[in-house]
C-alpha cells in the first residue's frame, strides 16, 4: 500500500479494517504494528484520504465504507467528528451530549460512536492540576472548533468557569451560545486551553492569543508539539500541559473499544501493547 516498506500492510481475504481520516505515517506505523506484529490479528489500519479540494474526507462516504467493507471500526481524528454523527445508528450518551465522534464501533452491521477525546481530555486536566497544584476556578478556551466542544463540556462538568475566544469575534459570539458559555472579554482566568494550531507559529499573530493567556497560571495545548506556546510557558514560568497527556490516554480507550471483543483483558494491557509497538518500530529505524 505504501512505497516505504516500514509502512506495508499486507491483506488478505478475510482481513478486517479500521479506517482512518488520519493521514500520519506516525500512526499508521504504530497502529498497522500493533496488529500484525504485536497482536497477530489479521487487522490492517487503513487511512482514507479525499480527493476534494479542501481535501476533507466526506462523513456520508465514510460510513458508507465502514458499512460495506469488513471493517471493525473507524478513527476519525479531524473535520467530521460533529458532520459525522447523521450517518450513524448508535451514539454514546457522552459522544451525543458533546456533539462529537472520534470513534466508531461496526457491530452486527450498525455503526455506533463514541467520544474518546474527553476522556483524554479530562484526564490530562485533572492531572496537570493535581501535579501543579495549581486551584483551576476559571479557564478560557482558545478556538471554537470541535475541540472546543469537548473543551468546554469537560471543564464545565468540572465547574469549572469557562470562557470562549479565538481570532474571529463573530463566530466567537456564536459559538459561545452553541456551546453554552460565555465570551471572553478580558476576565482573569486560571487556565488557559489552546484548541487550534495556532502554538505552531509565533503567538501574536493569532488575534486575542496573548491577550487571553495574560492572566492564567496554567496552560494546557491540545496542539502536538506547540512549540511556541511550550517556549513561551518556559519563558513566562507557566505550568504546561503537553498535547500528549490527552493524546495517550484518548489513544488507549480508542483501542480497547476496538479490541475488546477480540483480546480478553486488553483494556488493562493496552498501554503495554502500544509501547511494545513503538518499541518494535524504534528497533527497527535502528536496525537491530
Amino acid at each position: 500500500l505504501k512505497e516505504d516498506r516500514n509502512q506495508m500492510v499486507s491483506i488478505g481475504p478475510e482481513s478486517k479494517y479500521i479506517l482512518s481520516t488520519s493521514g500520519r505515517l506516525a500512526s499508521l506505523s504504530r497502529y498497522n504494528t500493533l496488529l500484525s506484529e504485536v497482536l497477530h490479528l489479521d487487522v490492517a489500519y487503513i487511512p482514507l484520504t479525499s480527493h476534494t479540494t479542501n481535501l476533507k474526507v466526506d462523513p456520508e462516504k465514510f460510513c458508507f465504507a465502514l458499512r460495506g467493507m469488513p471493517c471493525i471500526g473507524g478513527a476519525i481524528s479531524k473535520d467530521i467528528k460533529h458532520s459525522v454523527i447523521p450517518y450513524l445508528d448508535i451514539i454514546e450518551e457522552n459522544a451525543l451530549r458533546i456533539g462529537s465522534v472520534n470513534t466508531i464501533i461496526v457491530q452486527e452491521g450498525k455503526l455506533k460512536g463514541y467520544n474518546t477525546d474527553a476522556l483524554g481530555f479530562e484526564y490530562a486536566i485533572l492531572k496537570g492540576i493535581k501535579d501543579s497544584g495549581i486551584e483551576v476556578k476559571s479557564a478560557v478556551c482558545y478556538g471554537y472548533g470541535g475541540v472546543a466542544s469537548v473543551v468546554t463540556t469537560i471543564l464545565s462538568n468540572l465547574g469549572i468557569q469557562v470562557y470562549l475566544t479565538g481570532r474571529n469575534n463573530n463566530i466567537i459570539k456564536s459559538r459561545a451560545v452553541e456551546l453554552s458559555v460565555d465570551v471572553w472579554t478580558d476576565e482573569q482566568c486560571d487556565l488557559f486551553v489552546n484548541a487550534t494550531p495556532a502554538s505552531e507559529s509565533a503567538l501574536d499573530i493569532a488575534t486575542n492569543f496573548l491577550p487571553a493567556i495574560q492572566s492564567c497560571k496554567i496552560v494546557f495545548d491540545h496542539e502536538m508539539p506547540g512549540k511556541y506556546l511550550k517556549e513561551y510557558c518556559m519563558e513566562k514560568g507557566l505550568y504546561h500541559i503537553a498535547g500528549t497527556e490527552m493524546y495517550y490516554p484518548q489513544m488507549y480507550a480508542q483501542w480497547t473499544l476496538f479490541l475488546e471483543e477480540r483480546i480478553p483483558g486488553v483494556r488493562d494491557n493496552i498501554a503495554q501493547l502500544i509501547q511494545q509497538a513503538e518499541e518494535v518500530i524504534a528497533a527497527k529505524e535502528k536496525g537491530i
